[in-house]
């Protein structure tokens, strides 16, 4: 029906919708590289690391035994401070205002230039949280950088309670405005992918309340929303606002336990509903929460993580063979589940860093958000796919006649107006509108009940339906009437097609009602663009000629004539 086309194609607007959202900050970033040949420079390369800090700080800092390292997948020691040293020649850009940055830097403690001071938090320990990566635009000093020769950048960190990497991915040393411009086009990309989420979040939840089942849209609605809120927390500009980085880590391991329990339950009410195990597991995962509001220290909170991580990652393996299992049983919907479970599985464990050493670090932030929108639109999909469903079921059971499961007299009128239209606009074959009902059936109702009545109209119907055509639409215009409209027809194929559908319908009541039921009246109207303006114009016409086939037609033998009016009628 035309609804259930709308509803498909709203679907699939809604996909490209948020595939243009995931892929524009792709696409914005994509301009012409101005930077002169040799930048940016990706410092993957050349460094050296060395744990302690000498006795008189970064004058001592060459007595300190460095070695060669890599940063980007180099573990480093709990509570421990780690310097960090490159040497790198800038000699071809002189007279550029350059800066160092990184995408994702744990807890820089000082960061110097040749000596110079060039950012860092100047404290030990550091007071932002160890767990939490920002994006740092050191700018260099622009005398230092105006002399030839190599120059030495140095990092000192400080990593407390958790073991890992410095960096998310390579940094590198470009040009001031194009790092600025860069960091903006990252930050926006965070944005557009939460404003995304939040669009998911807003048609699931406006549908939930007309779903069958609201808790299912409202548990991915709060999926969305606690993974935007999640997302956020990479945004840049967090480092330079008053409060300290510790709240937008607390706050975002309360998003991430709210993602994960709302994910696992709507996933769960898909595949049919909880078993014990999952009981424990998503209370697990939302305990995560009351501890990041509430433990004093969240140096502390480092444990809980690492639990978290590995409970959430249970969780998604145990969905994961579900959703297999449903698949190979070929349960409705279950293979678009699968495919979307798996690309947030792939969203979460590798792009994410789900799983300790399972992330991918050599992608930077703008090709993290990339690949985290995409495979979220996949799983996003997946559910807008479900409620379309829904919703078409849903239409089809409102344009649907319970007794006789052939459409009612709404979907009729929507299937001649369309048909006009179509008529209209030079686009559609004429078409023609049959108004059958069955003879003495209302006494054949009062003798024997209402039941048998239901039986015989069911029995008509599935008569109408198998003389019919595929083109043509069987409804239940009301009580014992019954309305065909039938396509490709004219004036001369009119009668034949009322022959054939007599002959089926006078079949099916003679065997249901043991012969007690033998006739039947039909009255046919050809559409005429001139004359029915309206549904209503062509259903009156066709009334009154079924009107004049029971009035002029009252013999037993079966007769296909044209009556005063010009309309053809049958007589069983």
């Amino acid at each position: 029906m035309r609804e259930g086309r709308r509803a498909r194609r709203a679907g699939r607007a809604a996909r490209a919708l948020l595939l243009a959202v995931s892929l524009a900050p792709s696409v914005a970033s994509a301009g012409p590289d101005r930077a002169p040949a040799g930048l940016p420079r990706v410092l993957d390369g050349g460094w050296r690391a060395a744990d302690a800090d000498p006795p008189d700080g970064i004058a001592g800092i060459d007595r300190l035994d460095f070695r060669p390292a890599d940063p980007v997948s180099d573990q480093a020691p709990r509570g421990e401070v780690r310097w960090y040293r490159i040497l790198v020649d800038l000699s071809p850009f002189v007279g550029q205002p350059l800066a160092f940055a990184a995408d994702g830097l744990r807890d820089v403690d000082e960061a110097w230039f040749d000596g110079v001071p060039i950012g860092g938090f100047g404290a030990f320990p550091p007071g932002p949280e160890t767990a939490h990566f920002v994006a740092r635009v050191y700018p260099l000093p622009t005398d230092r950088v105006d002399e030839a020769g190599p120059r030495e950048l140095v990092l000192r960190v400080w990593h407390g309670k958790r073991d890992g990497s410095v960096f998310r991915s390579p940094p590198v040393i470009d040009r001031l405005d194009r790092l600025e411009r860069s960091r903006s086009l990252r930050d926006q990309s965070l944005v557009l992918f939460v404003s995304a989420a939040f669009v998911v979040a807003g048609l699931l939840f406006l549908f939930a309340f007309h779903a069958r089942s609201p808790a299912d849209y409202l548990l991915f609605a709060g999926f969305a929303v606690a993974l935007g809120l999640w997302v956020t927390t990479g945004h840049s500009r967090w480092g330079e606002l008053p409060f300290p980085l510790s709240t937008v880590f607390r706050a975002g391991l309360v998003a991430l336990s709210a993602t994960a329990v709302c994910y696992g339950a709507a996933m769960l009410r898909f595949l049919g509903g909880m078993r014990p195990v999952h009981r424990v597991l998503l209370p697990a995962l939302g305990l995560l929460a009351p501890l990041a509001v509430f433990l004093p220290d969240a140096e502390d909170l480092v444990l809980p993580v690492f639990v978290f991580r590995w409970v959430f990652a249970a969780l998604l393996v145990d969905l994961l063979v579900r959703f297999g299992i449903a698949a190979f049983g070929r349960r409705r919907l279950a293979r678009t589940d699968l495919l979307g479970h798996v690309a947030f599985v792939l969203a979460a464990v590798p792009v994410a860093g789900l799983l300790p050493g399972a992330e991918l670090p050599r992608i930077d932030l703008s090709g993290r958000v990339l690949m985290f929108g995409l495979l979220f639109l996949g799983l996003a999909s997946t559910v807008l796919l479900r409620m379309s469903e829904e919703i078409r079921r849903y239409r089809v059971a409102g344009l649907t006649d319970p007794g006789t499961r052939l459409w009612n007299r709404e979907a009729l009128y929507d299937e001649i107006a369309e048909r006009g239209e179509a008529v209209r606009r030079g686009k559609g074959a004429g078409f023609g509108l049959l108004l059958a009902d069955l003879d003495r059936f209302r006494e054949w109702n009062d003798t024997k009940g209402r039941v048998a009545g239901d039986r015989v109209l069911l029995r008509a119907a599935r008569a109408l339906i198998d003389a019919s055509r595929p083109n043509d639409l069987v409804a239940r215009y009301g009580g014992d009437e019954f309305a065909v409209v039938v396509g490709d027809v004219d004036r001369v194929s009119l009668p034949a097609l009322s022959e054939r559908l007599r002959s089926a319908i006078g079949e099916a009541v003679k065997d249901e009602s043991g012969g007690l039921l033998t006739s039947a009246s039909i009255g046919t109207e050809l559409y005429d663009p001139e004359r029915h303006r309206t549904p209503e114009d062509l259903l009156r016409e066709a009334d009154r000629a079924l009107w004049e086939a029971r009035e002029r037609s009252r013999g037993t033998t079966p007769t296909v004539r044209q009556t005063p009016s010009g309309k053809w009628s049958l007589r069983l």
